[in-house]
């Protein structure tokens, strides 16, 4: 490879892996070479209908292998893809249609009547097409038009800096800004993931998360740089998911905690065979120190690795496999709690409110800067100089460095709670609740007192048959940590509230119980 550049990965896994399989989604199987062919006619097709470097095409689809062609597709002919979440509602999704502009539109066939909604409001994209089985008289079916075109590389010129997708931050703090990927940015973190978890050409991926989200592409194309097997899941099912891993005996995935803990949660989870999986990458989230206890003991010899970083920033942290030592020193059980050191190719640093270096196991917020920083966020220049600093992207988290160099995400700037001019981190809190036995999920919020200014709610969702009072998790609680952090009232709750890439959101929670 010469140049960092996505698409060069299909071209070159077709002449070495050509009769490999490169993607299964439910009973098709896809090599590499069909898979090259494919982006290849993909690419083709867009640029006679008169697409350009720099367009924009967006997918509103779940997982399934032609996504990972509309990927390849797009990289190949210099166009931007833009993936939707497709949980959103139709007025969030015409408002990012509106700020993309895209050219086209790609459309899952579960999604063709929501488009058709979309478009009689009046939404930017000229062309549409549509996947799986799905067509229509606006939206003629992709896999069909493809095959009448050249199985070459399109006639595109392609630099490493220009842009590859664009992705809307999943928004849990605030509305979705579209972060802008460069080809570089996301094959430099490839090579990252790859060397920190051990990643070999004998791996078989699981994909998981949902493919509009950075973590399941960028976890995606580790593997296929190496040409390994990728196993699609059309969405997250414990049950099809377990299934899926005793079959198609995957050795390699990536899940965000809330993930991992309905997996190892579900009352089946014995019954199958799950001992090819080998090596699991979690992330998009903190892992609760009794969920990732409770990981290590039920999945023994599995290798875990954590990456810490954004959309706007990919992996600037690991926390290595061998890391995860469950019975090792007391110094060694704190950095399980922690997000892991720098990779090589960043700089990470934590800064007080001058921006100024921090003192070791002093809070203050998360600067990242490297190869796989974003330039900036798409069409809003007030957003891209809120964060950027010199190089350095301001991650809105606080954190802390110990002296050896791990760092520890105590918060999200937003969701930390200060009362009488204390603050508290609300993962430390929840991961107190968490070890608790009835507990299945647990959020920390601050809300107003006349006299503290903020005090400590807690909100939790209990498992299946588990019963537990309010002053019992309260002096459960009052054990455990300072006066000031304990929560003052729990609210029980049949769920949280989630963006679907699972992450709890907390401004949800503050405008139910802070009004």
């Amino acid at each position: 490879m010469q140049k960092f550049i996505v698409g060069e990965v299909l071209e070159i896994n077709a002449a070495n892996h050509a009769d490999k399989t490169a993607l299964v989604f439910y009973d098709r199987r896809t090599s590499w070479k069909e898979l090259d062919t494919w982006a290849n006619r993909t690419a083709n097709m867009l640029l006679d209908h008169g697409f350009g470097k720099g367009d924009r095409v967006a997918v509103l689809s779940q997982n399934c292998d032609e996504y990972m062609v509309w990927y390849f597709g797009c990289a190949k002919a210099g166009i931007i893809l833009v993936p939707l979440n497709y949980r959103l509602a139709d007025g969030e999704m015409t408002n990012l249609l509106n700020h993309a502009e895209p050219r086209g539109m790609v459309i899952g066939e579960d999604y063709l009547e929501t488009v058709a909604r979309l478009r009689a409001g009046g939404i930017p994209p000229k062309f549409y097409f549509s996947m799986g089985d799905g067509t229509s008289d606006w939206a003629p079916n992709a896999r069909k038009m493809v095959e009448a075109y050249s199985d070459r590389p399109p006639k595109a010129r392609i630099q490493e800096d220009d842009p590859f997708c664009i992705m809307y931050t999943s928004g849990t703090t605030g509305l979705p800004k579209g972060a802008v990927s460069s080809h570089r940015n996301y094959v430099v973190n490839c090579l990252s993931v790859m060397h920190a978890q051990g990643l070999t050409e004998k791996d078989v991926n699981l994909v998981c998360p949902p493919l509009y989200h950075a973590g399941a592409l960028f976890h995606s194309l580790s593997h296929m740089f190496l040409g390994c097997t990728h196993i699609i899941m059309k969405s997250f099912d414990t049950r099809a998911i377990l299934e899926t891993i005793q079959k198609e005996k995957a050795t390699s995935c990536l899940m965000i905690p809330t993930m991992l803990n309905f997996l190892l949660s579900d009352p089946e989870f014995d019954r199958f065979d799950t001992s090819s999986m080998i090596k699991i990458f979690y992330g998009g989230g903190p892992m609760p120190l009794p969920l990732l206890d409770m990981a290590l003991n039920r999945l023994e010899g599995v290798q875990f690795t954590q990456g810490y970083g954004l959309t706007e920033t990919l992996e600037a942290t690991f926390l290595l496999p061998e890391d995860h030592v469950i019975r090792g020193s007391a110094v060694q059980k704190e950095r399980l709690a922690s997000a892991g050191r720098r990779t090589p190719l960043y700089e990470v640093k934590v800064v007080d409110g001058e921006g100024r270096d921090a003192p070791c196991r002093t809070g203050g917020e998360i600067w990242v800067r490297g190869p796989s920083v974003i330039r900036g966020y798409w069409r809003d220049s007030e957003q891209t100089e809120k964060t950027a600093s010199d190089g350095w992207f301001k991650t809105g988290d606080i954190g802390m460095m110990d002296e050896g160099g791990y760092f520890y995400i105590l918060d999200r700037e937003k969701d930390m709670i200060i009362s009488g001019g204390e603050n508290i981190y609300t993962k430390e809190v929840e991961d107190i609740l968490h070890s608790h036995p009835a507990i299945l999920e647990a959020a920390v919020i601050g809300v107003p007192d006349p006299q503290w200014g903020e005090n400590v709610k807690a909100v939790v969702v209990l498992r299946d048959g588990a019963g537990v009072s309010e002053a019992e998790l309260i002096t459960f609680c009052q054990e455990r940590l300072a006066r000031y952090k304990r929560p003052k009232s729990v609210a029980f709750v049949p769920e949280l509230p989630k963006n679907p890439s699972g992450k709890i959101l907390k401004r949800d929670l503050r405008k139910r119980y802070r009004s």
